[in-house]
């Protein structure tokens, strides 16, 4: 394995319209895809594994079904299904997308990789990933439906999906460090929601996040525009804290602004919300 470790997410609401069911970007993501692949063949003695949210895919249909509650109903069970169905489409047009620009990916389905119980992974096959990062292979993961041996069902984020992965992978690696690429700049000091897309100052942005700065940082950040059943931004900000305390190092950047993930990939300082 190579000495460090890259986890980079795109999230579902800089690639989709998470207003409009099934509002795939499309010229968002072939950016993005061009820009990570510039940026993987400049990466240096790094292993890469990147995740796919589920904007406006997913996350429509387990707000209809309520799948993040378990088994409540009796439309529980098709409603499982139907948002795997989701997560799996929009993962495959990431998937292609990122095969297509010549980034070696391979998809994983985290719900065929863990065994859960009441919300909390029991078990990680983490051989297969291992073994696919090993050969120079690009694990492709993304938020998933969970068989939950108590709930029945259950959401797995991406973030959560790679704070499993963290864990297990970050004694193996000298650094182990996460990208998140979002719609917005990072985490901004008034609560005030920009719109989608649009150019800020790079003083209207919080800097650093802290636990010890974290009460204050809550109280700005609002909820995802559209449909969010894992969280939004906040939900994000507590799982890079979460890894933070195993030396983990976290960066949330605007996947709208051209070359700034390339850059945040390589080690160029952008702008953006670092968690540590």
């Amino acid at each position: 394995m190579a000495k460090k470790l890259l986890l980079l997410k795109i999230g579902g609401g800089v690639i989709t319209n998470k207003t409009k069911r099934y509002g795939l970007l499309e010229d968002v993501l072939v950016q993005l895809a061009r820009e990570i692949a510039d940026g993987y063949e400049q990466l240096k003695d790094t292993d890469l594994i990147i995740g796919n949210g589920a904007g406006s895919f997913a996350h429509y249909s387990a707000h209809e079904y309520r799948t993040a509650e378990g088994f409540v109903d009796e439309r529980s069970k098709i409603g499982a299904g139907w948002v795997r169905f989701d997560a799996i489409k929009l993962n495959q047009l990431v998937f292609a997308e990122l095969l297509r620009v010549g980034v070696p990916v391979f998809s994983f389905a985290p719900s065929s990789l863990m065994t859960v119980d009441n919300g909390k992974a029991e078990h990680v096959c983490m051989d297969v990933i291992e073994s696919a990062l090993e050969k120079g292979m690009v694990p492709l993961v993304y938020g998933d439906v969970m068989i939950d041996k108590t709930k029945g069902c259950g959401i797995f984020s991406t973030e959560m999906v790679f704070d499993q992965l963290a864990r297990r992978l970050v004694e193996k690696y000298e650094e182990v460090r996460v990208i998140h690429v979002s719609s917005e700049d990072g985490v901004y000091k008034h609560s005030k929601c920009k719109k989608h897309g649009a150019r800020v100052d790079a003083d209207e942005v919080v800097e650093l996040i802290t636990n010890d700065n974290l009460d204050k940082v809550t109280s700005l950040i609002n909820g995802s525009h559209g449909i969010d059943v894992t969280g939004g931004m906040l939900h994000k900000v507590q799982e890079c804290l979460e890894l933070a305390k195993l030396g983990i190092k976290s960066l949330i950047v605007s996947g709208l602004v051209e070359a700034r993930v390339k850059e945040a990939m390589v080690g160029v300082k952008v702008l953006g919300t670092r968690i540590e």
